[in-house]
């Protein structure tokens, strides 16, 4: 773990309030990971309840991890894996070769599978870091999110990923009936394709460069305002920082002294904790988009950390309407 993880206690990441356990490796190696589940009548001393059923973890010998409604499906994590096999064999793409980042918490019942898919499609939009698609697959056994699928530009120097532009390249699905795998198949093939139209947004970006008698102002008005109010004031200064030194930062609120004046008013401090790989000052629009990547990717938080990464087309695309 560098300094940058053990500041963002990116070595203990959470789901919820749940602990989360990450494993690397390609599809067949992670599959080893993936418990099954079953839906069993929920009783207690022989009464039973009419509506609800108990799902329970098989693979470690029954434990309850969730009620659910009668009519719940489930969809197991393992019924996917063996779809994007299917999937990745009739595309072409040799399962043995992927890299997967497998997020599972304490009883597995919650999965976040990010897959980088590298063959035929590395991209550099002008800067010198390849940009390749990665697919990102969360699904839960315990009624607490639907099925989802959407892809994003993964960013191989800095590790982090910038989401589809696209808002329609997202698939959700809800746990009525088990997934078709033609449908995943066409989905996949579809949107690979789509993808790839935004590597032109991609280079303008980088081509945009960021006028330091005008656009600066604006950015940081950007950033007091858009990234404040959505993300909070201690990640608006994090990117902040980011785009003026290439570093992160720590920042702590703290109160200065306990005086009558001062009672109800903090001070934060901000220290530099480590160079972001691949960052710069920020030149262009495109270094901006990479700043909120990686601050919205590097949270201990994954439900908050996937949360944000969805905002930040959005956010890129209020900073372009406001430069003009």
């Amino acid at each position: 773990m560098n300094t940058l993880d053990n500041t963002y206690h990116l070595n203990n990441f959470k789901w919820d309030s749940r602990l989360v356990n990450e494993h690397k490796g390609n599809l067949v190696d992670i599959a080893e990971y993936i418990s099954v589940f079953t839906k069993r009548p929920f009783n207690v001393d022989g009464a039973e309840n009419k509506h609800f059923d108990v799902v329970v973890n098989t693979s470690d010998g029954g434990t309850p991890v969730a009620t659910v409604s009668k009519s719940y499906s489930l969809i197991q994590h393992s019924e996917i894996l063996q779809i994007i096999h299917i999937a990745f064999e009739k595309l072409g793409y040799n399962i043995d070769e992927t890299e997967c980042n497998l997020y599972l918490t304490e009883y597995g019942e919650c999965m976040w599978l990010k897959i980088q898919i590298s063959k035929g499609f590395k991209f550099d939009p002008g800067d010198g870091h390849v940009l390749i698609p990665q697919l990102h697959v969360r699904n839960s056994v315990d009624g607490t999110a639907p099925l989802a699928f959407e892809l994003s530009w993964y960013r191989l120097i800095c590790m982090n990923g910038l989401m589809c532009l696209e808002t329609e390249s997202r698939f959700s699905k809800r746990h009525t009936k088990s997934l078709n795998p033609g449908l995943f198949v066409e989905y996949l093939s579809e949107n690979l394709s789509k993808i790839q139209r935004e590597k032109e947004v991609y280079t303008k970006w980088n081509q945009k460069k960021l006028n330091a008698d005008t656009d600066v102002e604006i950015l940081q008005n950007w950033i007091d305002t858009i990234v404040s109010d959505r993300w909070g004031r201690r990640n608006a200064e994090r990117v902040y920082s980011i785009l003026e030194t290439g570093q992160d930062a720590k920042i702590t609120r703290f109160k200065d002294k306990n005086t009558e004046e001062n009672k109800d008013s903090y001070m934060i401090r901000i220290s530099l904790e480590g160079i972001v790989p691949g960052a710069q000052p920020a030149e262009n629009i495109y270094d901006v988009a990479n700043a909120l990547s990686w601050v919205s990717s590097h949270q201990n938080s994954l439900k908050k950390q996937y949360n944000m990464m969805l905002q930040v087309p959005k956010m890129i695309k209020e900073l372009e309407n406001s430069l003009g």
